[in-house]
């Protein structure tokens, strides 16, 4: 009995806390003890914050996409409705897009069993890899150069700017060493 009475006594004392704890903070501001810390400056929070933002803020946010959406037939209960996509799908989603299966070939038992012939499979398996790689390099790096271009548009800083040029360099270098390699 005496730890359930403790146990309780303990409950209400933090509960009590709890429930008085914000109404301390409040009192310590601008009409109570404490003063409060002066706000800053909005010269001041301006020169703080970087220099895109203030470009991405000059900018109006997209517009979303509208999307018609077919009309809901209410006649029925909901609950059929929900079985029904459940069995068959919902005809609003997209379709699934399943991924070609030479991408994810299995080796062979023939090639399993001999180690040459599973060898030229993982050196097949890696040259595919390596070849997707450069193809979505190709498409890729116009994206970045643009993306390089639109934040020195926008103000970001010169030692970002360089950091992303460096990673365009690099990849250019391992897609042409790629590209090498398979004329080899």
């Amino acid at each position: 009995m005496k730890r359930i009475t403790v146990i309780a006594a303990l409950a209400f004392i933090g509960a009590a806390a709890w429930y008085w704890w914000p109404a301390q903070g409040e009192a310590a501001g601008p009409g109570g003890g404490a003063p409060a810390a002066p706000a800053p400056a909005p010269a001041a929070q301006a020169a703080t914050r970087p220099q895109w933002m203030d470009a991405l803020a000059e900018q109006p946010p997209p517009e979303p996409e509208r999307v018609p959406l077919p009309p809901v037939d209410s006649s029925a209960p909901a609950w059929l409705s929900m079985a029904e996509a459940r069995e068959h799908g919902d005809p609003r989603t997209p379709p699934v897009v399943h991924d070609d299966p030479a991408t994810h070939a299995q080796p062979t038992a023939g090639q399993l069993a001999d180690p040459q012939a599973y060898r030229r499979f993982e050196q097949g398996q890696h040259a595919r890899l390596l070849a997707s790689f450069a193809d979505a390099a190709r498409d890729e790096v116009p994206r970045l150069r643009a993306d390089v271009e639109r934040g020195r548009a926008a103000g970001v800083a010169e030692a970002e700017l360089a950091k992303m040029e460096e990673k365009i360099r690099r990849i250019e270098a391992l897609r042409d060493e790629v590209a090498r390699g398979a004329t080899q």
